[in-house]
């Protein structure tokens, strides 16, 4: 489950439930979380980082907030630590190797959840608590999983009944009608605050009218490998957010070294970008970086 309480996937058990099935679920996405949220963190991380040696899931310090030094534990069991995760909120200007498409970071932590912090006899756990993380105390509300799955056992005298294949179909489409219902919800409410809500180019839905956002709608006008010398290319109508761009672009207190472009093989930093000038001059990379 998300934050927001949508279910992303489920996996049907055929064995005890193990830190080996969570891993199952996060190999299969395209994306796994830097932040995941588990009743034996601890576990989990070992399960993972051993499965996978090449490359390995959990880091920095096996999914630890901190380095398990016992300065840290003490700290942190005294509540005078607090690990800022900024990224979790704004995405990182320059984006890790590898790192998630939404923070830029490439870290991955596993934590526990409310209920279940307490019950480890490893000093270390400490690190693994929500609260040690200023985006994540309060807002992360960990009971909504255990609401689900009390809600679902009123489902289980006419599931355990089924055969398997039945129950996994008619589980999904519960799921589904709750992922709708979850959704109706907040759409709902953001309609009382007059807010309009579309969806981004990841598929995110936020408050804000369409005009003001960027999406499919510009890429296919504004991306590099699109281009071509026509009229209609070159005579774009203004879009609400170009002034902030170009001085977002142009800013010369922003690190010379981000990068501002990239497709392809084609990539440009904000180095590149400023000799474009405020006189509409256009520097020959740039135009070759453009023309690719």
């Amino acid at each position: 489950m998300c934050p927001c309480s949508v279910v992303y996937s489920i996996k049907f058990l055929l064995r005890a439930e193990s830190p080996r099935d969570y891993t199952d679920l996060l190999l299969s996405w395209k994306h796994i979380p830097n932040v995941c949220i588990y009743d034996f963190a601890r576990g989990l991380a070992t399960h993972a980082n051993l499965r996978n040696p090449e490359n390995v899931l959990f880091t920095p310090h096996e999914g630890r907030l901190l380095e398990p030094t016992a300065d840290n534990i003490r700290l942190a069991k005294e509540g005078h630590v607090k690990v800022d995760l900024p990224w979790l909120k704004e995405k990182k200007q320059l984006p890790d190797t590898g790192g998630h498409p939404l923070t830029g970071s490439s870290e991955h932590y596993v934590l526990y959840d409310k209920f279940h912090e307490d019950n480890t006899k490893d000093a270390s756990d400490v690190l693994r608590r929500i609260e040690l993380v200023p985006q994540l105390a309060g807002w992360v509300n960990s009971q909504a999983a255990e609401q689900l799955f009390s809600d679902m056992k009123k489902n289980n005298y006419f599931l355990n009944v089924m055969t398997p294949s039945a129950h996994i179909i008619l589980m999904r489409n519960i799921l589904h009608h709750y992922n709708t219902s979850v959704n109706k919800r907040f759409e709902k409410m953001y309609r009382t605050l007059t807010m309009d809500i579309t969806l981004n180019m990841n598929g995110q839905a936020v408050m804000g009218s369409p005009e003001n956002l960027c999406g499919e709608h510009c890429e296919r006008r504004t991306k590099a490998s699109l281009l071509r010398p026509c009229r209609e290319t070159w005579t774009l109508p203004g879009h609400p957010l170009q002034e902030e761009l170009i001085d977002y672009i142009l800013d010369d207190s922003k690190p010379a070294e981000e990068l501002i472009i990239k497709d392809g093989h084609t990539c440009l930093t904000r180095d590149n970008m400023q000799t474009l000038g405020q006189q509409r001059e256009m520097d020959s990379m740039v135009c070759a970086g453009l023309g690719q």
